[in-house]
């Protein structure tokens, strides 16, 4: 035995000493370790000794401040009473990390913790700088205040970048709890000639979202929470997303013809799905679709032949019946994916009536139920696509509660769990259920 530990000692020893990693050179090191997150790109200083000499804060990798790190305080009662220490650590943290970063430019800049300018507006303008400076691609600001519900930021984005200072490398833009009004964000959009993607969340300043010249470059745009916003205007041509979440407002998206994947939640879905609206005229060339909908009033689509995934998010308290949903299968005929987020369902189960097919689909392949609760309205409804899909794979059964995952009461997802399970019994050969 204490043969068979020198032996091994002595291959470990052995192949510490080769310590290939140290034979590159330095430009070799930085480029491998720009494709790493900023974690992983420190932690690499355990691999090797010239790892060590900390090249990592040479490299042109993501600098991604999540709080991760810092969730476990939160968790701490002996911190209940020092209400600022997390973002005295956080602001301490990436202040730590930007004095020691020496590369002259950098893929993405984020920054997602509850600040607000009240005690941080200098340490944000700082960054947001110093990530210019570095000439980002992909700048997040994001200060959801995470257990409130709220629909203003928290931070006010300033009115023009100062002198010396260039926009014309961001490719991606995310404000989440964000102040900032349509007269900047046309300032920052006209300046940046290669933007791709734009999400504004929860800013009351925005009312009318007009750029004032094509975005020629935009391929995603979300638009959420903005309470007070009246008016989206814009003109891109190569647009692929689009995401809006809010009241009715008056939209116009100009030509869009690689419009491909439409996301409407809100009081605008309504209106979306009763009303003529300027997208209607582009869901026949749509592959993705989620919608926010009442079984009350759900609509009739014309055929939607290009629609390969459809996301319907139902609220169902008062509903007798969730069998209308199905009826998106008949306008979707080479639909793949069919995921339904079910909201206020009720557990009680009674009698089910199986009914013969009626619109057999011959290209569903996946089925997905999240807030599954094993009631007869969500049984009677996956019974049905069962009897109809004839190509159907996968049944995915998530018993979470949607919009609140992290949420669950024990006692219904053990009852939600065992009726998945009856139903798996009834499944045709060949089909696999995946239950979370």
């Amino acid at each position: 035995m204490e043969e068979k530990i020198r032996t091994m000692c002595e291959e470990t020893n052995s192949f510490c000493s080769m310590d290939r990693l140290s034979e590159l050179p330095d430009e070799i090191i930085i480029y491998i370790l720009s494709f790493l997150k900023l974690k992983e790109a420190a932690r690499t200083s355990v691999l090797s000794r010239r790892y060590r000499g900390n090249l990592w804060k040479f490299a042109t990798c993501s600098l991604d401040f999540d709080d991760s790190s810092l969730q476990y305080l939160r968790k701490k009662s002996f911190f209940k009473n020092l209400p600022g220490i997390d973002r005295d650590r956080y602001v301490g943290w990436v202040n730590h990390v930007l004095r020691l970063h020496q590369a002259h430019t950098i893929d993405g800049f984020k920054v997602c913790f509850p600040l607000d300018e009240e005690y941080n507006k200098l340490d944000i303008d700082n960054w947001i700088l110093f990530s210019l400076r570095k000439n980002v691609k992909r700048l997040t600001l994001d200060f959801n205040p995470i257990f409130e519900k709220v629909y203003r930021g928290y931070y006010t984005l300033p009115t023009q970048i100062p002198h010396g200072y260039s926009l014309d490398s961001l490719t991606n833009l995310c404000l989440s709890y964000v102040e900032v009004t349509g007269k900047v964000l046309n300032y920052i959009l006209s300046n940046c000639p290669y933007i791709e993607a734009l999400h504004v969340e929860s800013s009351a300043s925005l009312v009318n979202l007009k750029p004032s010249r094509p975005l020629l470059k935009l391929k995603h745009l979300e638009i959420l929470c903005c309470v007070f916003l009246k008016e989206i205007e814009i003109s891109a041509v190569n647009l692929v997303s689009f995401k809006y979440f809010g009241h009715v407002i008056r939209l116009r998206l100009g030509d869009v013809p690689n419009l491909v994947d439409v996301s409407v939640e809100g009081l605008y879905a309504s209106y979306f799905v009763t009303k003529c609206c300027p997208i209607s005229s582009y869901l026949s060339q749509l592959q993705t679709i989620v919608l926010d909908v009442c079984v009350e009033r759900f609509p009739k689509f014309p055929e939607l032949r290009n629609l390969r995934q459809l996301t319907l998010i139902v609220s169902s308290y008062l509903a007798n019946s969730l069998l209308c949903c199905t009826s998106m299968l008949k306008a979707s005929p080479f639909l793949h994916k069919f995921t339904l987020e079910l909201i206020g369902l009720d557990n009680a189960l009674g009698t089910i009536k199986e009914k013969k097919a009626k619109y057999p689909h011959q290209c569903l392949k996946t089925l997905e139920l999240i807030g599954f609760v094993g009631g007869t309205l969500d049984m009677e409804l996956a019974l049905d696509v069962l009897n109809n899909a004839l190509s159907l794979e996968t049944i995915i059964i998530d018993t979470r509660i949607p919009f609140g995952k992290h949420i669950s009461d024990p006692e219904k997802k053990l009852t939600a769990i065992a009726r998945a399970r009856q139903l798996e019994t009834t499944l045709p050969p060949g089909i696999k259920m995946v239950i979370v």
